[in-house]
């Protein structure tokens, strides 16, 4: 499980407001009740007593502390069925003081005996959908509304038919998504703009995300704000590389519309450098890019090019621009 720290964060809050929320109702219903029943108040100031005076005798080594706690548990069964009986007797369940915790396995500290609970982890999956929606700007793309009807049925100048090919990307990674591993292969998704490259790999994003028996990380970046935020971090003279640790130790990334960023010295080396820590890493990436290999040579250096033609699985995206289809 390789979240961001954002997702981490985000979901370190759920938890703690879950937690703070549930503890203030409880604090809230317990004076209620004791203005109301007054003898449970007595009862829980005995039953706080006796815990604080079982500390003291512990840290001063209480020699018949054996029998000393025998004495005190059977004072506190007896008073904890006694305020049973009250609450019961005013029309309240036995545990209506009780913090009512979203996760009563954990009381929503994400932990239980120092392994991770289920809950937390289904915080993270749900962090790390919405942090997906915010840096893509598309919480819709998905597998399910992918139209293949866009797609010419029909030989292509190539001798391809766009819809068959395409059928056959779209089934290649809703099954890359279905079983993705770190051993996934990295897949360059090439071809002009507007042919579906961006809703698969958000799609795939969204599926890998979703698997509630791997919680796989997933960073979903624009190349233009990928190398932005790169730069940033190299220029501000901190020190931090948090945000390059961000896209090179993420279970899967997604480099979207590789390309579309500024050219410059900075930018293919950082480039470059991601691909081949990632490789040597062996942790999955997918590129979109509306460059030709050619191009990719041309901007980002001979040996890149080669390590991402040469090692990533090349889907040749055809057909026309959906984007103006829908308008047209």
């Amino acid at each position: 499980m390789a979240y961001s720290t954002d997702v981490y964060a985000a979901a370190k809050r759920v938890l703690e407001e879950r937690r703070t929320s549930a503890e203030r109702l409880a604090s809230l219903k317990k004076a209620d009740v004791y203005a109301k029943i007054p003898e449970i108040a007595k009862i829980d100031s005995a039953l706080s007593r006796n815990m604080a005076q079982l500390s003291v005798l512990v840290l001063r080594g209480q020699k018949n502390l054996e029998s000393v706690l025998d004495e005190m548990n059977a004072q506190n069964d007896a008073n904890k069925r006694r305020k049973a009986e009250l609450l019961s007797e005013n029309g309240y369940p036995v545990d209506y003081l009780e913090p009512q915790y979203t996760c009563s396995n954990c009381c929503d500290t994400g932990r239980k005996s120092g392994i991770l609970c289920s809950c937390y982890k289904e915080v993270c999956r749900a962090e790390a959908q919405k942090e997906l929606a915010k840096s893509s700007g598309s919480a819709s793309c998905s597998f399910d509304n992918f139209n293949l009807s866009y797609y010419v049925d029909n030989g292509a100048e190539d001798g391809t038919n766009p819809r068959r090919k395409m059928n056959n990307y779209y089934n290649f990674c809703v099954n890359y998504a279905k079983d993705f591993s770190l051993a996934s292969p990295s897949i360059i998704m090439m071809g002009k703009t507007g042919l579906g490259k961006t809703h698969l790999s958000l799609s795939v994003a969204k599926t890998v995300i979703s698997n509630e028996k791997a919680n796989f990380g997933v960073v979903y970046a624009p190349a233009q704000k990928l190398v932005s935020n790169l730069e940033r971090e190299h220029f501000s003279g901190s020190g931090s590389d948090a945000l390059l640790r961000k896209y090179t130790d993420c279970d899967l990334l997604i480099i979207d519309d590789l390309g579309a960023e500024f050219p410059s010295s900075f930018t293919t080396s950082a480039i470059g450098n991601l691909i081949n820590e990632r490789l040597y890493e062996n942790r999955p990436t997918i590129i979109s890019t509306n460059l030709t290999g050619k191009e990719l040579a041309d901007r980002y250096t001979e040996r890149t090019a080669s390590r991402i033609l040469g090692e990533y699985r090349k889907l040749y995206f055809v057909g026309e621009d959906i984007r103006f289809l829908k308008n047209r």
